[in-house]
């Protein structure tokens, strides 16, 4: 009996592990697919009940970003038309005897079609529906005090952006909170055009300006994209793939992209343009995108991550305040990057930068912010004071400020104080 449930359970893992549910190996490419990498390999899978002595827990605030979506327009247009041509190109000269793929990838490929819609650009995948539920699921196994099965609209509060998949996020999230009946009436706040909360960033005039428009932003990405790492790199895919020519970097970066989002799409397969890499080539495309988001979205300008003390604010009030005992925020990629910078995590000893790749980086996108990312502080009432406790992919951290996992509301309250009390977002964000 006890030999006939181990055979059992070692197959399952093995088809599981085949099927890409619950395990993957650190050196497989598809950990590297920067923010385009999916959920499913980077949360923490175990959803025990959270416990601490002499603690109880009280509140949850939660910001995630939204699941799996699709590509934009302009990347839907690329795989259409420069990728399509290009799988008749690699078909071609593999015929012709050149290029490394193997049959079952061949094969693969010479099925892939784009039937991607442009004017659905940016929805949110079945997938990114699937990672709502299931991340709204374990949270309630973890906090089932605070996270009930019961609705009220006085201790839930939810909140999106406007945008497709930020809504949709939000409402498959309160689908796994609650049974689809009491989901129905779960009230959502009115998405606001101008966010200085949820997208302080997109509206902030000087972030704007001498940041996001500011060339010297990108400098160092485009350095690393024409150093010798990344002319070998360009020179291994092309090789792999079968051509006498070198491919210019805009195409292997989209194929790179469409590699991530066709993979976190599908959950049980890899994106046939994921055939060209390998892993040292996929790390290389990966620090390419790192440089671009750390000094966008990152540590490489102050007023970058300042704005991000409306976040603070928010969650501040919450904790202090507000009644509701469970708050969900729903937001995007550079919202969760900025608020993660503005608590000092994943800081680096120094700035990255685009001579070559530093392998030994803590800011690395596919882990700290892939889709349906999301940092969660959860209020514990203790004997000996409030407490907060933080998650990050489910998994706990310990903020830079504070010696203990459970860290001391008033702890966290003071080391903010100058930024909280400063947080006026006209102040910070005017030309």
């Amino acid at each position: 009996m006890n030999i006939n449930l181990l055979k059992f359970v070692f197959m399952y893992l093995l088809i599981t592990c085949a099927l890409n549910i619950s395990c993957i190996k650190p050196d497989d490419i598809r950990n590297y697919l920067g923010t385009r990498t999916p959920y499913r390999f980077k949360h923490n899978k175990n959803d025990t009940r959270l416990n601490f002595l002499s603690c109880k827990e009280r509140k949850i605030w939660m910001l995630v970003r939204h699941g799996s979506r699709l590509p934009s327009a302009k990347d839907i247009v690329g795989a259409q038309t420069y990728l399509k041509d290009l799988k008749y190109e690699i078909l071609m000269q593999h015929r012709n005897g050149r290029g490394e793929l193997n049959e079952e990838q061949l094969r693969r490929l010479g099925g892939w079609t784009c039937d991607m819609q442009v004017e659905n650009q940016k929805y949110l995948t079945l997938e990114g529906q699937d990672e709502m539920i299931l991340l709204a699921e374990r949270m309630q196994k973890r906090l089932p005090k605070i996270i009930k099965h019961e609705y009220q609209n006085q201790t839930f509060q939810f909140r999106y952006t406007p945008t497709q998949r930020t809504q949709q996020s939000a409402r498959y999230f309160a689908l796994g909170l609650f049974d689809k009946k009491i989901a129905q009436d779960v009230v959502f706040e009115p998405a606001v055009k101008v966010d200085t909360t949820l997208r302080f960033y997109k509206h902030c005039d000087r972030w704007q300006k001498q940041v996001k428009k500011n060339p010297e932003t990108y400098k160092e990405q485009m350095l690393y994209g024409n150093s010798r790492e990344m002319n070998d790199t360009l020179e291994i895919v092309s090789r792999k793939l079968g051509f006498d020519r070198v491919l210019s970097l805009d195409i292997v970066a989209l194929m790179y992209r469409i590699c991530g989002f066709e993979t976190s799409q599908h959950k049980h397969s890899t994106s046939p343009w994921c055939y060209g890499f390998d892993e040292r080539s996929i790390r290389r495309l990966e620090y390419y995108y790192d440089l671009k988001h750390y000094w966008l979205d990152g540590y490489g300008h102050e007023l970058t991550y300042r704005p991000a003390c409306m976040l603070m604010k928010h969650l501040v009030d919450n904790m202090r305040t507000q009644r509701r005992n469970a708050t969900f925020l729903f937001a995007h990629s550079g919202t969760l990057l900025k608020l993660l910078t503005h608590l000092q995590l994943y800081k680096p000893n120094s700035h990255l930068r685009g001579h070559s790749i530093d392998e030994d980086r803590t800011f690395r996108v596919s882990d700290i912010d892939c889709f349906a990312s999301n940092i969660a502080f959860i209020l514990y009432k203790c004997k000996d004071g409030d407490k907060l406790l933080t998650l990050h992919q489910e998994k706990v951290v310990r903020l830079p400020m504070c010696d203990e996992e459970l860290c001391p509301l008033d702890h966290l309250i003071d080391y903010y104080k100058h930024t909280i009390d400063n947080c006026i977002y006209e102040d910070i964000c005017k030309l």
